[in-house]
């Protein structure tokens, strides 16, 4: 059941045109002159974007007091500094609302595992000085590759960690290609940064990433993070590592790398708690 590019672009045209639009987000926030129009103007092409972006505006998540009734309204009070993690946020739920049987994973748990490591990553870069939102990104789009294998495989799929303990080493024998192959492929596509394409598709075995493989370490000393909050996928447990070498290789010290996980562990309960079904 191999996968070939065409047919992993193709169906990645399938998920929520919230991710485009993220990556389009990223870059405008990139120029200096980005004004407010160009901002609303983006977000306004998927209105299923824009409505939650307003009910989040006006929900307890930010606690203003008045009430936005329109997109301009709600990213003027949210600000350029929040819109990209709050699309982020938003973006990865559209993505993820349906359970990935081949993986065994609900869609809760899998949001809840990307948004915890965009978080450590953003905590990442705050202590290494890294790009905040490219780091932020990379942690969100890490798993956007197991939605098409999951699409692309049907319910019949992963067997469980007692007969597969690595996950990404059972997706390279069942498909010929892992998950992090194909989220690159998806994320080049789009024209999410270099960056981000090249830490998702080496973060597995970061001393093999393509230069500068920063960004890849960081991906990956992240997901021993996520591990230790008990939010690994299944496949994931104990496959990461946080070493002295890793460390460097991110850019993290041990002390940078406890208070990092400390502040991510704050702003992804915040995120977690978002009421979804009552951001009104």
């Amino acid at each position: 059941m191999a996968l070939d590019r065409a047919t992993i672009i193709t169906l990645g045209s399938a998920l929520p045109p919230a991710v485009g639009i993220f990556s389009r987000l990223e870059g405008l926030l990139r120029k200096p002159d980005t004004d407010l129009d160009e901002i609303v103007g983006l977000v306004r092409v998927d209105p299923a974007l824009t409505f939650q972006i307003i009910r989040l505006g006006n929900s307890a998540f930010y606690g203003f007091k008045s009430r936005c009734d329109s997109l301009e309204e709600a990213v003027a009070r949210i600000g350029f500094g929040d819109i990209h993690n709050l699309v982020g946020l938003v973006a990865a739920r559209h993505v993820c609302q349906k359970d990935l049987h081949a993986y065994h994973v609900t869609a809760q748990y899998f949001w809840e595992n990307s948004v915890a490591t965009g978080q450590v990553m953003a905590a990442f870069a705050a202590h290494n000085g890294t790009d905040a939102r490219h780091a932020y990104t990379t942690g969100l789009m890490r798993n956007l590759g197991r939605i098409v294998l999951n699409d692309h495989g049907g319910a019949v799929g992963y067997p469980g960690e007692a007969a597969a303990p690595n996950l990404a080493v059972w997706e390279k024998a069942k498909y010929k290609i892992t998950a992090a192959e194909v989220g690159a492929i998806l994320l080049e596509h789009w024209r999410f940064s270099a960056e981000t394409v090249n830490a998702v598709r080496g973060h597995l075995d970061p001393a093999t990433a393509a230069e500068p493989a920063r960004a890849a370490a960081m991906l990956h000393v992240a997901g021993a993070v996520v591990d230790s909050w008990r939010l690994a996928l299944p496949g994931e447990h104990g496959i990461w590592q946080s070493d002295a070498l890793l460390l460097a290789m991110a850019g993290l010290t041990e002390e940078t790398f406890a208070h990092a996980g400390t502040a991510a562990r704050e702003a992804f309960n915040r995120a977690a708690g978002i009421k979804w079904a009552n951001a009104a």
